[in-house]
C-alpha cells in the first residue's frame, strides 16, 4: 500500500498562518518501543526482536517503568547493517512531503541493545552515523535535532559532530543566534 502523500507547505496551517519550518519526530529504533518485526514492510530491513540491558547503576538509581516494559516485551531493532537504508527511505519520503528535518528523540535506548551487534558503542555510532548520512542527503540544511541522548555514546557522537563542523551557528534551531 503507498504511502499518502501531502504538501506540508499548503496543506498545514494554525491560525492562518503557513508553517516557517516543517519537523518531524521520530525514535532512533523508528518508534518508542522500535519497529513491528512482523510487518511486510518491514522486512526488508531485517528487523528482530531484542531485549534491553540497563546497567545496574542505573537501575540501582531509578527505575524506569518503560524500560522495564521494553526487557519485557522487546524492542523491534533494525539490522545496523540495513540501518541507513530505513532512515533514507523514511527520511526522502519525508523530503518530498516538504519536511524541513526531523526531531530524533528516544536515543539512550539504543545502548541498552548492543549484545548481539558487537556491544553498545559500536551498535550506538552504526546507528548515530547512518542518521547523520541520512540526514545530511534528504534535508538541505542538514536539520536535525537530537532528543534523549544524553548517553556517553551520544554525547561523544555530538562532540565529534560539532568538531567536523557540521553545526550551522547561524541556523534556525541556534538559540544564541538573532
Amino acid at each position: 500500500m503507498p504511502l499518502p502523500h501531502w504538501n506540508l507547505r499548503t496543506d498545514h496551517e494554525y491560525n492562518g498562518e503557513l508553517f516557517r519550518y516543517v519537523y518531524m519526530w521520530h525514535a532512533l529504533a523508528g518508534y518508542w518501543g522500535g519497529v513491528l518485526p512482523s510487518s511486510d514492510t518491514m522486512k526488508k530491513y531485517n528487523p528482530k526482536l531484542a531485549y534491553p540491558i540497563q546497567s545496574p547503576g542505573a537501575t540501582w538509581n531509578h527505575r524506569c517503568i518503560a524500560i522495564d516494559s521494553l526487557e519485557k516485551y522487546g524492542v523491534g531493532i533494525i539490522d545496523p547493517e540495513k540501518i541507513y537504508d530505513f532512515y533514507n527511505d523514511y527520511h526522502s519520503y519525508l523530503a518530498s512531503c516538504g519536511v524541513d528535518g526531523v526531531k530524533v528523540d528516544v536515543q539512550n535506548l539504543i545502548e541498552t541493545l548492543g549484545s548481539g551487534y558487537g556491544g553498545r558503542v559500536s551498535l550506538t555510532k552504526r546507528y548515530q552515523e547512518a542518521l547523520e548520512q541520512s540526514v545530511t542527503r534528504n534535508f538541505k540544511d542538514n536539520n536535525l535535532i537530537c532528543c534523549m541522548s544524553h548517553n556517553s555514546d551520544s554525547i561523544y557522537r555530538f562532540a565529534v559532530y560539532l568538531n567536523r563542523g557540521k553545526y550551522n551557528p547561524k541556523s534556525c534551531l541556534n538559540p544564541f543566534s538573532d
